[in-house]
């Protein structure tokens, strides 16, 4: 399922819909915050970078329902005849361009997912839950966990951290994530809640949208507490909102993920230039954050020394 359910408002329904019929649900990048974390039905974020056991759901599936969402290259991967092996798509998205797009033979309807539901929620049907194959979904998730991708690493787990982040996190209202390694982890490991929601730049990849994002956010739902997930390369490029923030005294609070180098394009780097690191590692380099934070706090309160 994808970001349709939430601009459609049919949240409310969609969580009686999987209710009624007890469906496994993966959900995309955009999709992610409409069923909360610890739901029993919520298989995980699927994708090039999502939760590996999701992924094998997605492929091992014999039907597969798509509500609002566009069947992109990052949720299918560029071999479409793949995907589509062995199951049959039902796709239901209020853009007709969007159906049969990439992925062509599915059983389309052209609608408002508001209006799927209404209508779908009239039907009886028995679906038999898969009991062996959700437990063999659990199986793959033990072992490839995704605090257990990045092994041996110096410093900071970062999966380890968004999840302890979440935990701790429980009186934010609304969780922003910025474009590149930052919006992956947060993706992969985020333990969203039914009273939290998640905005991240889709499709467009605009680095720089997590910090004027919770701004955004924080004006429109009354001065809620916000939390804003970046790089050190995203942050840079709207680091100057820190401004907005502190003049206008906002609940918003944010979190760097610094690996000191543009992450998600140094892996391309890796994969497809014989990692030439050019503008990524080679070239780049990032401020002290916490001074800059700290500049913008002594704009606002007077720092007195006192004399020897």
């Amino acid at each position: 399922m994808g970001r349709g359910i939430r601009s459609s408002g049919s949240v409310k329904q969609f969580h009686e819909f999987i209710q009624k019929y007890k469906i496994p649900v993966v959900t995309s990048l955009l999709g992610f915050d409409v069923l909360p974390y610890q739901h029993p039905q919520r298989i995980g974020f699927i994708g090039t970078y999502g939760n590996r056991w999701a992924n094998y759901a997605l492929g091992s599936c014999d039907l597969l329902l798509v509500l609002g969402s566009r069947l992109d290259l990052r949720q299918t991967g560029a071999n479409t005849a793949s995907f589509q092996n062995g199951k049959q798509i039902y796709h239901v998205d209020i853009e007709e361009a969007e159906l049969n797009n990439r992925i062509t033979g599915c059983i389309t309807l052209k609608t408002d997912l508001s209006d799927f539901f209404s209508q779908i929620q009239n039907r009886d049907s028995v679906f038999k839950v898969p009991l062996e194959w959700i437990t063999e979904i659990e199986e793959k998730k033990q072992t490839r966990l995704d605090t257990s991708e990045l092994e041996n690493i110096n410093g900071i787990n970062p999966n380890i951290f968004i999840h302890k982040l979440s935990q701790k996190s429980q009186l934010a209202k609304v969780f922003t994530a910025d474009v590149g390694n930052n919006q992956m982890w947060s993706s992969q490991s985020l333990e969203i809640t039914e009273n939290q929601i998640f905005l991240t730049s889709g499709g467009m990849g605009a680095m720089g949208y997590s910090l004027p994002a919770a701004i955004g956010a924080c004006f429109t739902m009354g001065n809620v507490s916000v939390v804003a997930i970046v790089g050190d390369g995203g942050f840079q490029i709207n680091i100057q909102e820190l401004q907005t923030i502190r003049r206008n005294n906002l609940p918003v609070k944010i979190v760097i993920l610094n690996n000191h180098c543009l992450g998600m394009i140094r892996q391309f780097q890796d994969s497809y230039f014989d990692s030439c690191y050019q503008s990524t590692v080679w070239g780049y380099d990032a401020p002290v954050f916490t001074k800059v934070a700290l500049a913008m706090v002594l704009n606002r309160f007077a720092l007195i020394t006192p004399k020897k």
